[in-house]
C-alpha cells in the first residue's frame, strides 16, 4: 500500500471512529429509553390492577345496597366496615406509590444528624406492641449516627420488620441487627422463617413482586412495594441493599447507609 493510500485509510478510521461512538451512543440512549418506557407500562398497569381490586370489592357492597340484599343493620354495618377497610387499602397504596414517584424524582431529603439505633429501638417497641405473639429483639451499638432523613430511615426500618413478620409464621422469632463500621450503618434484619426459593431472590425488591403471587391485597397480602421502598429510600441516601436467604432457616434483609453523604 502506498503512501497516500495509508493516509486515506487513517483518516476514514479517523473520522469513523467519533461517528461509530456516537452512533452506539445513540443506540444505548434509545434502548435505555425504551426499557424505561417499558418498565413505566408494566408499573402503571400493576398499579391500576392493584387499585382495581379493593375498587370492586367496594363495588360489590355497593350493589348489594342498591339490590336491598343489605336490609339488616348488622349486615349494613359489616358492609361499611369492608369498605372502611378497602378505602384504607386504596390510601395505603396511594400514599406508596406517591412516595417511590417522590423517591424516582431525585428530590432531596431533609437530611439531618440521625441515630439510626434509635429509631431501631421506636420500631421494635411498636412491632413488639402489634406482634405479641413472637420475639422480636433489637441488638445494636450504643449509637450509630448518619446524616439523613429520619422518618423515610424510620420507615426503611418499619417496612423490612413489617415484612418479616407479615411473610412468616406466627411465633417466629425476628432480630433487628443495627451496625456501624467505619463509614458505614448497616440495618439487618433477620427472621427464622421458611426462607425465600432462589429463584425469587433476585426479584425481592422489584415493584409489584410477590414470591407467592396469591398474597393479594384482598387475601391480607402485602401492596408488594415494601421493599421496593426500601432499595428507593437506600439508594436516595446514597446507600446500597441485598438479602440472604435459605429456604427451612430464614431471611436476612441487609441495608447499608453511609454514614456522611453530604451533597
Amino acid at each position: 500500500m502506498n503512501r497516500p493510500s495509508r493516509w486515506r485509510l487513517a483518516l476514514v478510521l479517523l473520522l469513523a471512529g467519533p461517528e461509530a461512538a456516537i452512533a452506539t451512543a445513540v443506540k444505548g440512549a434509545f434502548d435505555a429509553q425504551r426499557r424505561a418506557q417499558d418498565r413505566l407500562r408494566s408499573f402503571v398497569a400493576d398499579a391500576g390492577h392493584e387499585l382495581r381490586t379493593p375498587l370492586a370489592t367496594m363495588q360489590g357492597w355497593i350493589d348489594l345496597y342498591v339490590q336491598g340484599a343489605l336490609h339488616d343493620p348488622d349486615q349494613l354495618d359489616h358492609a361499611m366496615e369492608r369498605m372502611q377497610a378497602e378505602v384504607g387499602r386504596m390510601r395505603l397504596l396511594v400514599d406508596e406509590l406517591a412516595l417511590l414517584a417522590h423517591l424516582d424524582a431525585a428530590r432531596p431529603l431533609n437530611r439531618e444528624p440521625v441515630d439510626v439505633v434509635a429509631l431501631a429501638g421506636e420500631v421494635v417497641d411498636d412491632a413488639r406492641v402489634v406482634s405479641t405473639d413472637r420475639a422480636i429483639r433489637l441488638q445494636a451499638e450504643a449509637e450509630a449516627v448518619i446524616d439523613g432523613d429520619g422518618p423515610r430511615i424510620q420507615q426503611v426500618l418499619r417496612n423490612l420488620v413489617g415484612n418479616a413478620v407479615q411473610h412468616t409464621r406466627p411465633g417466629t422469632p425476628v432480630t433487628v441487627i443495627v451496625t456501624r463500621r467505619d463509614a458505614e450503618v448497616t440495618i439487618a434484619v433477620r427472621d427464622d422463617g421458611d426462607g425465600i426459593e432462589p429463584e425469587h431472590l433476585p426479584h425481592v425488591f422489584e415493584r409489584f413482586y410477590r414470591a407467592d403471587p396469591s398474597r393479594r391485597r384482598d387475601n391480607g397480602g402485602s401492596s408488594g412495594l415494601g421493599l421496593a421502598i426500601v432499595e428507593a429510600i437506600a439508594t436516595a441516601h446514597g446507600g446500597t441493599v441485598g438479602v440472604t436467604s435459605t429456604p427451612g432457616q430464614g431471611t436476612t434483609v441487609r441495608v447499608t447507609l453511609p454514614v456522611d453523604n453530604t451533597p
